[in-house]
């Protein structure tokens, strides 16, 4: 497989990634660029129509402007059109990118080492995180319109006025400038705000996952003054990063609207002295409304989602290098025996962890996603028929097409787990680990599943842990303890 994605360790690694499809982003940029132009042309049409037509009172030119108005107007559709195209499929490829090289690492039979993190927080990482990043393609697009944008005004101003040309030129680094000193707080406060948003998802998937644990243990109410706690820490950094974000605003349009009623004056004083026509005039007053929004955006851009995909940098990059938990010889499967085996004490980590290219493990309690049972098991639908029938699941109301709902709401607790033991058996893995497989259904449909997976499996390893009587009695071997199945 072509990796797209630098390595983590790289220096460069943000900006590398956020460049990882220039295939796509550099087009995006130039479609972009010719889209801003487009728009910046009209204030230049608009003024040498008044010139060479309203002025004259030249019918024919007029029409002849008219034309050449909504010519540049269609250009100006047709390449944002494009542009916008390839960069939102550019942030969704480098998004999807993202997350499964930080799914599979999270993922990986070794193990995530270092410092201790929770589930919630690899999954905010894995989510919100590399969504930010790959955000972050806005700045390898829309930059290069801004900037084109600005050269472009500078140069369009040097023919009316060499001062108000030289006044565009440094103005806009100018403003560029102000915006980024401005964006000083916002850079800060939005990182502290990330960091207290992913706590706070993260504390709230951990609950979610351990509630049934949390009410057994009459620790609810603790826990509810955590996360109410880690909550307001969240709210409290996104009110400040939003004041933040509001007095960037505020400084960047002020600049922005000092500058053009300064170049508005500069050129109404010249147009009443004779130094400017009219439609020049109207020229340069469209010109400057015309540039100050790329003006401004650049520094606002750079301070926004570039300071968030380096804070969100960061922490996928953490990820990715941090070191195994388990070293291979730990990580390898050990030797297994053929056939059934059912055992009646809980699973043991090392089959746990073993590869996920030779092992299967199918929990006692497994989520089911939105979409049909036949979506829910294989993407063969001929595989996912024969799985169903392996696991006594052709009785469903419905069919395999029937729509199980969001974690299978659809279905009765008996199907939702036949369904989940036929996505495993489907998998057709070298190692099948079942653990209470068949705890939700009534022992006649118990003993057909086992007789089923005794027959499908044949002599490949599968490792049952039950203590159901219809396991055992389809079983190879029937051991007591866990550690009986590598002695």
């Amino acid at each position: 497989m072509i990796r797209r994605l630098p390595p983590a360790d790289d220096p460069r690694w943000l900006p590398k990634t956020v460049l990882s499809r220039w295939r796509w982003t550099v087009p995006a940029g130039l479609f972009m660029a010719v889209s801003f132009l487009s728009n910046g042309l009209s204030p230049v049409i608009i003024g040498r129509a008044i010139d060479g037509a309203i002025a004259e009172v030249d019918l024919t030119r007029l029409l002849q402007w008219i034309g050449v108005l909504a010519g540049v107007f269609l250009v100006g559709m047709v390449a944002s059109w494009f542009g916008r195209r390839l960069l939102n499929r550019s942030i969704l490829v480098i998004g999807h990118d993202l997350r499964m090289e930080v799914t599979d690492r999270i993922q990986d039979p070794r193990g995530v080492g270092g410092r201790r993190r929770t589930a919630g927080e690899l999954l905010s990482i894995a989510s919100s995180d590399t969504q930010r990043v790959a955000d972050a393609v806005f700045m390898a697009v829309f930059p290069v319109a801004e900037v084109a944008s600005v050269l472009y005004v500078g140069v369009m101003m040097l023919t009316i006025s060499v001062p108000l040309g030289i006044a565009v030129l440094i103005g806009g680094p100018v403003l560029v400038w102000i915006a980024l000193v401005a964006a000083g707080p916002l850079r800060r406060r939005s990182g502290v705000r990330q960091a207290s948003l992913a706590r706070a998802a993260a504390t709230a998937t951990d609950v979610v996952q351990g509630l049934r644990i949390l009410k057994g243990l009459g620790a609810v109410d603790t826990v509810r003054g955590r996360y109410t706690a880690v909550s307001d820490e969240a709210y409290h950094r996104t009110v400040d990063a939003n004041a933040a974000q509001a007095r960037l605003n505020a400084v960047t349009e002020t600049s922005g609207a000092l500058y053009v009623i300064a170049v508005a004056v500069v050129a109404a004083w010249m147009a009443v002295n004779g130094k400017m026509s009219i439609g020049e005039l109207i020229t340069v007053i469209g010109l400057t409304q015309f540039v100050i929004m790329p003006m401004t955006m650049l520094g606002k851009n750079i301070a926004s989602r570039w300071a968030a995909a380096q804070a969100s940098g960061r922490r996928i990059r953490e990820v990715l290098t941090a070191p195994f938990a388990l070293d291979d010889e730990r990580a390898s499967p050990p030797e297994l025996p053929t056939g059934l085996t059912v055992v009646t004490d809980h699973a043991p980590d090392d089959i746990v962890l073993a590869p996920r290219d030779r092992v299967i493990v199918a929990p006692h309690s497994a989520d089911l996603f939105d979409g049909s049972v036949l979506d829910n098991i294989h993407p063969d639908p001929a595989r996912a028929r024969a799985a169903l029938h392996c696991a006594s699941a052709e009785d469903i109301p419905g069919g395999p097409e029937r729509e199980v709902g969001e974690n299978g709401r659809n279905l009765s607790g008996g199907q939702r787990q036949r369904v989940a033991l036929a996505r495993a058996i489907a998998a057709d893995a070298e190692v099948l680990v079942l653990q209470d497989p068949t705890t939700a259904v009534d022992s006649v449909t118990e003993t057909a599943i086992a007789t089923r997976v005794a027959e499908q499996r044949g002599p490949r390893t599968t490792i049952v842990y039950t203590d159901a009587p219809a396991w055992k009695a389809v079983a190879d071997r029937v051991l007591s303890t866990a550690e009986e199945v590598t002695a």
